[in-house]
């Protein structure tokens, strides 16, 4: 794995999100706030660092799914700027986690061509404004704006030492405490610990009366504490925060820091912090968005048929809201964004592959952590042995798809459409735990090829290979969870209550969410 895709197999961690329901506050003016993210490029930090893109996604999941407040619009840019810059023109607010500028200011997204100029152009109207971490740092000929815009920078160019740096670094595993306590931003916030590469001794205007210290922390070896965070109220009527943590990754897990990231994004928005500040729903409870693709397959399988079955099979489980689409090239669009897991009923048949974009966005999807389940023939797709289309052979799709059909080979096989049985082989798993063998009507698929490990969780006897066969199995792909099923040849087979229920708890469990009865 090279290692851009292992800084994305760091995975979500979503499903830490804990907090008890609460009564929503809904966003002012009644009409949703705009959040704008943006993420900038993928630097040279080590993974677990710097995430720019999966801080951002994880962030937007976390505004999309809050119980406690209502009335919010997400959007997500990569690569440090939208690719149509009007789409700042109705931002409530702006989160920016990028590169500084201390190396080369070109490193700064907000330096590169007129962006500067377009993102005054946003103050002026009254956009909040949000930086953290890197993003702080500014260069000194710029630094009025950012004074002004959000209160304090990163001052790398004023200092008497050899570096030039008039603020400060230190990784140190300190308390922060809530500086200003009866600050929106600061409610439901309590002293927490927190191992943190901190820039403190920002470079703040003297004696402004506008800023407010948000979070302070003692650093050893400095005298006091120090601010980390801080935020200010503008003439303009707009907002911004400023924040110096967000180096490691995993500190999003830790429910302080985020609740006071959210906290800071709803009052940039000039949306009403609730009391207690942003909650999240408990592990068990959060809805889990599942995004069926289909649209085409062998002629053998009727997929309509078989994707209703399947959305039928996730429906007892209540946290499940389902997505259907029929064309697989929506998963390069924008609206791919925030699903829990991918249910691939689909084979490309005499039909092209998918496009770059889409095995790219499908890749990086399962390598930062989000979950594949693939059902059936989908095992058959994007193979250089389908008829009339070896063009749309994608080799990588034999990791993500562990046990593939090769139309080639000969092995490959099925029994005749029919009466079977299948059994747990793993009752420890998630997934299986509990579950007990069943029969079903099926097709019973043997001599899959792929050689990568695989987790077999269930088994079925063979009549053309006397063999116990692999009907059901798990593993990962970077930090994605991967359920493969070769059951599901049509919509009797997933209606098979063992099957529908094995198919549900692959789900879940690639979902990356726990099981439960309903």
């Amino acid at each position: 794995m090279n290692h851009r895709a292992r800084r994305l197999a760091l995975g979500a961690l979503a499903a830490m999100l804990v907090g008890p329901l609460a009564t929503p506050v809904r966003a002012v003016e009644g009409r949703p706030k705009k959040i704008v993210l943006i993420a900038g490029k993928i630097g040279d930090h080590p993974p677990g660092t710097h995430e720019y893109e999966k801080s951002c996604r994880l962030l937007q999941r976390y505004l999309d799914s809050t119980p406690n407040v209502e009335g919010i619009k997400t959007e997500v840019h990569l690569l440090g700027w939208p690719q149509d810059a009007k789409t700042l023109d109705d931002a409530d607010t702006i989160v920016l986690i990028s590169d500084g500028s201390d190396r080369d200011e070109q490193d700064h997204p907000l330096l590169v061509g007129d962006r500067l100029a377009v993102i005054e152009k946003q103050m002026q109207r009254g956009c909040g404004l949000v930086a953290i971490h890197w993003t702080t740092f500014f260069p000194g000929r710029h630094g009025e704006k950012f004074l002004e815009w959000i209160g304090g920078y990163f001052d790398y160019e004023s200092g008497t030492g050899p570096k030039k740096w008039f603020s400060k670094i230190e990784t140190q595993t300190t308390t922060p405490r809530p500086a200003s306590p009866n600050h929106p931003i600061c409610r439901g916030i309590e002293p927490f610990e927190l191992r943190d590469e901190y820039y403190f001794n920002i470079r703040f205007r003297e004696k402004d009366p506008r800023l407010v210290p948000i979070l302070s922390t003692p650093i050893a070896g400095e005298p006091g504490e120090q601010v980390v965070a801080w935020a200010v109220e503008r003439k303009d009527t707009g907002r911004g925060f400023g924040f110096t943590g967000g180096h490691f990754f995993e500190n999003w897990s830790v429910p302080n820091f985020r609740r006071l990231v959210l906290n800071a994004i709803l009052w940039t928005a000039k949306a009403e912090v609730p009391a207690g500040g942003v909650k999240m729903p408990n592990a068990d409870d959060r809805p889990i968005k599942a995004l069926i693709v289909t649209g085409h397959h062998h002629p053998a399988h009727d997929w309509k048929e078989v994707t209703k079955a399947l959305e039928e099979s996730l429906a007892p489980d209540s946290r499940f809201t389902t997505t259907v689409t029929t064309d697989p090239e929506f998963l390069a669009t924008e609206k791919f964004a925030g699903f829990d897991v991918v249910v691939l009923n689909y084979c490309n048949w005499e039909r092209p592959g998918l496009t770059a974009a889409s095995k790219d966005k499908l890749q990086q999807y399962v390598d930062g952590g989000g979950g594949l389940v693939i059902v059936h023939f989908a095992n058959g797709a994007f193979h250089a042995s389908l008829p009339n289309t070896p063009e749309s052979d994608w080799p990588e799709y034999r990791k993500l798809c562990r046990r593939v059909w090769d139309h080639a080979n000969q092995q490959c096989g099925h029994d005749a459409y029919g009466k079977f049985r299948v059994e747990m082989t793993n009752s420890e798993h998630p997934i299986t735990h509990g579950l007990a063998g069943f029969e079903t009507t099926d097709e019973l698929y043997f001599g899959q090829q792929g050689d990568l490990p695989i987790e077999v969780l269930a088994t079925a006897r063979s009549k053309a290979t006397g063999k116990d066969e692999p009907m059901a199995f798990v593993y990962r792909y970077g930090n994605g969870r991967v359920f493969q099923t070769v059951l599901g040849h049509a919509a009797e087979s997933v209606h098979t209550p063992g099957t529908a229920e094995l198919m549900r708890r692959g789900c879940i469990w690639a979902a990356g969410r726990p099981q439960r009865d309903e």
